[in-house]
């Protein structure tokens, strides 16, 4: 019997740049002979499966260098009704092509012979009527505004036409740093108040930066005149370029532009009770312009976890949960989307911030007016 030991002597006639085995760690794993008791011991079907296995025509196919080599290629223009199957079956016709990435308006095609991909670039194809652009794909570094957490990786949902849910979007870090300058401008002059709404207390404490939106007269204004008159506090840079990186790494992320450019002159701040809640509204004071381009309103959640309901209208309302350091972005076809807090989940603030917010906080960026 060959023991596992006597591997470690290079076979005869075995090529010498193929030796000694390295096995990936999945493999590694497979190959282990099971555990048969006798005090630790192995018993002799792990040894006679251990010969099998590590045996060095088995292994090799393993190898890296030995996996065929093969071409992938950029697909654009892709409507979203094509199916992957048909593009495949165009694509077909270059040799065996298998779709292995899929986004909104393109796909990764690969195929096996670099030869025939050579010849797919510099050819005219339309599928079903519609013109597609085939290109050899490159590797670019992307650059990120936003630095996430490893261990908590963004997730992009795109919830309806227009509305999109990012989560994990802003790291821990990020949060820490926001929560503690926002929390000290509203604890100065013209930071948190209660405001009233149609003669009744609203259940949360808000103040503006940028402009006010004041309640009575449902407009922007510079001075918060449904309240103390103090002017409104200036609207802090880093706010708003933090609201430009999102939607630029949003569409870095989906390959494609998803919301019209926005320049934010407005910031709403909202601090939330546990028992905080906001009732079904839609944001439509902003200007016709701002509203009828489409430009985003980007809110930012830090605190407590939310049920955060939305819809076209009040009879088809979905709800989502929104949690610390999530972004929830509206615009385009559903920049007059209803939304509201339906309720605040006490005891959900994580870790790190429990020392420095209480309750849920939410930043609403938005463009009123448009040059």
């Amino acid at each position: 019997m060959l023991l596992p030991m006597q591997l470690a002597s290079k076979p005869k006639n075995y090529p010498e740049h193929q030796w000694p085995l390295i096995l990936p760690p999945q493999q590694a794993r497979a190959v282990a002979p099971p555990q048969m008791g006798f005090g630790g011991k192995f018993g002799p079907r792990g040894l006679l499966l251990s010969c099998f296995l590590l045996r060095p025509e088995r292994v090799n196919r393993y190898r890296r260098w030995q996996v065929p080599r093969h071409q992938a290629l950029f697909v654009g223009g892709v409507p979203p009704e094509m199916a992957s199957q048909e593009i495949e079956e165009h694509m077909g016709k270059y040799g065996e092509a298998r779709v292995v990435k899929r986004c909104r308006g393109y796909v990764y095609v690969r195929l096996e012979d670099p030869e025939a991909a050579a010849a797919a670039v510099n050819d005219v194809h339309v599928v079903s009527g519609a013109e597609l652009r085939v290109e050899k794909a490159t590797a670019t570094k992307k650059q990120w505004y936003c630095k996430v957490d490893p261990e908590y990786p963004p997730r992009v949902r795109l919830l309806m036409d227009g509305v999109v849910h990012i989560e994990n979007m802003l790291s821990m870090e990020l949060q820490m740093n926001l929560v503690q300058q926002v929390m000290s401008l509203g604890g100065g002059s013209a930071g948190f108040y209660t405001p009233r709404f149609e003669g009744r207390e609203m259940k949360l404490q808000t103040f503006c930066l940028g402009r006010h939106w004041d309640t009575r007269s449902h407009e922007y204004c510079d001075a918060r005149l449904d309240h103390d008159n103090l002017p409104v506090l200036a609207l802090p840079s880093n706010l708003s370029e933090l609201a430009q990186g999102i939607l630029s790494d949003l569409d870095q992320k989906c390959g494609e532009v998803i919301f019209p450019k926005m320049e934010p002159d407005t910031c709403i701040v909202n601090h939330y009770s546990a028992s905080g809640s906001l009732g079904l509204h839609q944001d439509s004071d902003e200007s016709e312009a701002s509203i009828s381009a489409g430009i985003p309103v980007l809110s930012m959640s830090f605190g407590c976890s939310a049920r955060f309901l939305f819809g076209d209208d009040g009879n088809s309302l979905r709800s989502t949960m929104l949690r610390s350091g999530d972004v929830f972005i509206f615009g385009n076809s559903a920049r007059l989307l209803q939304h509201g807090i339906a309720k605040v989940f006490p005891r959900t603030v994580p870790k790190r911030l429990k020392e420095i917010l209480k309750g849920r906080l939410n930043l609403t960026l938005r463009q009123t007016e448009v040059d």
